[in-house]
């Protein structure tokens, strides 16, 4: 029986991933939490700790983990508090998470990662594959942690031929919390004058299926993954329900003192990404791992956005009416 460790189930996209992998009966699910789970995970085991290298080694071994699975990033799934404390987490709990996989014996790591820490930048090619390294600079908040982590984790796989070490460069997820569609989700959301560059999503539905995938098969290195389709910045705000207000930079990149006062939110990442895209290829994941989005873009955020409010169409309203008044009958 396989045995997987999922670091982080305590959140949307552990848990949901700890629930996938118990649909299978030949895997034993085991979770790691730092808070209690914000959802139901299935008949995972979970543990509600904060463990040191020393105690994680000695989980793994008594757990027989093979294969481990790392979402616990602050600043993924809600707002960070501390800098000094997401950094703690995201670099220095992975580095201590793949020490103690190396001793325990774990044969695969999978690590959630983003595809923003190749940076934005005019020099950036049409499609970036993973063969680009990711940046050095330029970079804040958690995917300045992301692309540290990632520089350590290449490192480590270089050193480390009997582990396999996988990063799954993940575009911005939509359902769930996520910095970039909060923002989207603002009244006004602010945007440089004169520039609309192309994002890719992908849908958490799909980022679920990817992990879950990922662990139960073998895989080292890099995968980049987005849907198959993209839109403007522009075009993402207006489905998630906003306006757009273009501006200059200076009102965009604010401090938490002006953003108080005002109650608007500030462009949650390097300002770099209002000015030029950031488009990835995903060919590797397909051909190599046989993994494919199924959500579009557009339409995964228009569900997120319409999710819990009346259908806005006489024809889904009808449906919805009728649909109400048979289960009554």
């Amino acid at each position: 029986m396989r045995r997987v460790l999922i670091n982080g189930v305590g959140g949307v996209l552990g848990a949901r991933v700890a629930r996938r992998l118990c649909e299978y009966d030949d895997i034993a699910v085991i979770g790691l939490t730092r808070y209690e789970p914000v959802a139901s995970l299935g008949r995972t085991e979970w543990l509600l700790a904060h463990l040191n290298g020393l105690q994680l080694v000695e989980l793994l071994e008594a757990e027989q983990i093979d294969t481990v699975v790392q979402i616990d990033f602050a600043g993924t799934e809600a707002p960070v508090t501390s800098r000094e404390a997401a950094v703690q987490q995201n670099v220095i709990g992975t580095m201590d998470l793949l020490g103690a996989c190396l001793r325990a014996g774990v044969q695969q790591v999978v690590v959630r990662s983003h595809s923003w820490v190749y940076g934005a930048s005019p020099l950036n090619p049409m499609m970036i594959d993973e063969r680009r390294p990711v940046a050095h600079s330029g970079l804040r908040g958690f995917l300045r942690d992301l692309a540290e982590v990632e520089i350590f984790m290449a490192e480590f796989a270089e050193q480390h031929h009997e582990i396999r070490v996988a990063s799954l460069r993940m575009a911005p997820l939509v359902g769930g919390w996520s910095p970039l569609m909060d923002y989207f989700s603002q009244p006004w959301p602010r945007m440089l004058i004169g520039f609309d560059p192309v994002i890719q999503l992908l849908s958490i539905n799909d980022a679920v299926e990817a992990l879950a995938h990922f662990a139960l098969n073998p895989c080292a290195g890099p995968y980049n993954l987005a849907a198959d389709d993209a839109v403007c910045i522009s075009q993402a705000i207006r489905l998630s329900g906003q306006l757009p207000s273009p501006t200059i930079e200076s009102m965009i990149v604010r401090s938490k003192r002006d953003v108080s006062r005002d109650q608007t939110h500030p462009w949650p990442v390097d300002v770099n990404f209002l000015r030029h895209p950031c488009v990835v290829d995903t060919h590797r994941a397909k051909q190599e791992m046989g993994w494919a989005p199924q959500d579009g873009v557009a339409d995964s955020i228009s569900a997120t956005h319409q999710k819990g409010h009346a259908p806005l169409d006489r024809e889904a309203s009808e449906a919805a009416l009728r649909a109400f008044l048979s289960r009554k009958r």
